[in-house]
């Protein structure tokens, strides 16, 4: 849908003819879909004149930031952040950082670690805009999801400007929540369709205390980086385990004795993933790896605000590791190897490759809860497996599943996926059966409250949300402009 010359003038006005455009040889590059216009705001006032145009004229919008993912139906106003790319504020005695919504994980990173601070990078990588929620490699220590949020200026899909938390009352940015009702839930929304509408022009991220050196030294180039030296007092490791059991005693332990900077339960496959830069590579170090694994493992950091205190850390961490049968891979502890997977996991390049590894398509099941208890019903889910592997549909690539704690453990993740050839129509009907299939087990026998599936089986479980989401959306959407206040007026 084409806007009128004189709509379009009304959006110029806006935010200036070098920053919007309709031009049908350009706006494909977008997603390669057919919007109305695609525009450029740089401020938050021109995000509010922009959507209040947009409620003027009945037309529906989507902001997009770094490039993940939404809902682009054809004909909407496609509204570029780009131009937003500004950290208003690094706070460092109240440990907040505020952004705006084009300031990628890593160029904040690089500016926390001059100050002796870091904060939860997503799993999606530090190519990702730093104002996103979800979860990390380095949780263990940076917590995760929705509790780094701090105070957000957020405008409505009706123009109008809220500042939730502190930023409500007092101009400041150090609390997301009160006085008076929090609004958390509404704008980090963890649950299907997992959006909120309107637009985060401004966000407060919580940060933490970094314990490594002011400049991470990274070298080499892509899809190769490595450390010119591990930096003093931090170690990282990749154990193996006799069973399932003696690697969660392990990491319950290691999570009460809150020494290890990150945790997570990499297979030998991503492992292997992590530390090559081809698929031939890949396939020839996971066959290594795989000889050397005697079962589940986890990979650690450890970091130590002082010679002693890493050499306190690692003595914890040798005990509980040995007390529980775990075993130390000798590849990982290659200098060289050890600097790829530090690297990978704190400036957070590793989730492309040890995601998306060679050989057919992934289905997972990411499920958030009690440690042990996720780590039971993936249990159940890989055993659910097994006849679909021995039929040839399923490839087993050495790792049923993999996960790691939040907050030294007081929460955990745990994912579980299932690599198929996409070709093959009966494989991928299985699969996506199997997916459904656990998913609905553990509503039946209560593992945890997934967030996968549509919202009205979702919904019932989690005190019918779903009901209490689309009133809410018809009443900051009334003329639905945005996708999901579209589809319920």
């Amino acid at each position: 849908m084409a806007l009128s010359k004189e709509v379009y003038k009304e959006f110029e006005d806006v935010v200036g003819e070098e920053n919007i455009c309709d031009d049908p040889a350009i706006m494909p590059s977008y997603y390669n879909t057919e919007f109305a216009a695609v525009m450029l705001p740089g401020n938050t006032a021109e995000v509010q004149a922009l959507v209040r145009l947009c409620n003027k004229h009945k037309l529906k919008f989507r902001p997009i930031c770094t490039g993940w993912s939404g809902m682009f139906p054809k004909g909407i106003i496609l509204m570029d952040l780009r131009r937003m790319n500004h950290i208003i504020e690094i706070n460092e005695k109240n440990m907040y950082a505020v952004v705006e919504p084009y300031v990628i994980s890593s160029e904040l990173q690089a500016e926390l670690m001059k100050r002796g601070l870091n904060f939860c990078i997503k799993g999606a990588g530090t190519t990702c805009s730093a104002m996103l929620r979800g979860h990390g490699h380095m949780d263990q220590t940076t917590s995760g999801d929705d509790r780094n949020h701090l105070a957000i200026e957020w405008v409505t899909p009706e123009g109008e400007i809220v500042r939730t938390g502190a930023l409500g009352s007092s101009d400041e940015w150090f609390s997301g929540d009160g006085p008076g009702p929090s609004l958390r839930s509404i704008l980090t929304s963890a649950v299907p369709p997992g959006v909120t509408p309107g637009v985060f022009t401004k966000a407060a991220l919580k940060l933490y205390h970094w314990p490594g050196p002011a400049k991470f030294p990274v070298v080499g180039h892509s899809p190769k980086y490595v450390l010119s030296e591990i930096p003093p007092n931090m170690m990282a490791r990749y154990f193996s385990f006799p069973s399932v059991e003696k690697m969660w005693q392990a990491e319950l332990k290691l999570g009460e004795a809150e020494i290890c900077y990150e945790l997570m339960g990499f297979n030998a496959a991503m492992v292997a993933a992590n530390i090559t830069t081809c698929n031939e590579e890949d396939e020839k170090m996971f066959n290594r790896l795989n000889k050397e694994v005697q079962g589940p493992g986890f990979f650690v950091i450890i970091a130590g605000n002082s010679a002693e205190d890493f050499t306190y850390k690692k003595k914890v961490l040798e005990k509980i590791v040995s007390d529980a049968g775990g075993k130390s891979l000798k590849t990982v502890e290659d200098p060289e190897i050890e600097g790829i997977l530090m690297c990978q996991c704190i400036r957070i390049s590793a989730s492309i490759r040890e995601t998306f590894r060679p050989g057919g398509a992934f289905n997972s099941i990411p499920i958030m809860g009690q440690r042990d208890l996720t780590i039971k019903w993936a249990i159940g889910a890989g055993k659910a497996k097994e006849p679909l592997i021995k039929k040839g549909y399923i490839v087993d690539d050495g790792g049923a599943f993999f996960g790691w704690g939040v907050e030294q453990g007081h929460l955990g993740k745990t994912e579980i996926f299932c690599k198929f050839d996409p070709r093959n129509a009966e494989a991928k009907a299985a699969v996506e059966g199997w997916q459904k299939e656990q998913t609905a087990r553990a509503f039946k026998e209560h593992y945890f409250a997934s967030t996968m599936g549509p919202q009205d089986e979702i919904g019932p479980a989690l005190s019918n949300y779903h009901l209490w989401w689309r009133k809410l959306v018809r009443a900051i959407d009334p003329n639905g402009v945005s996708p999901e206040g579209g589809s319920l007026v």
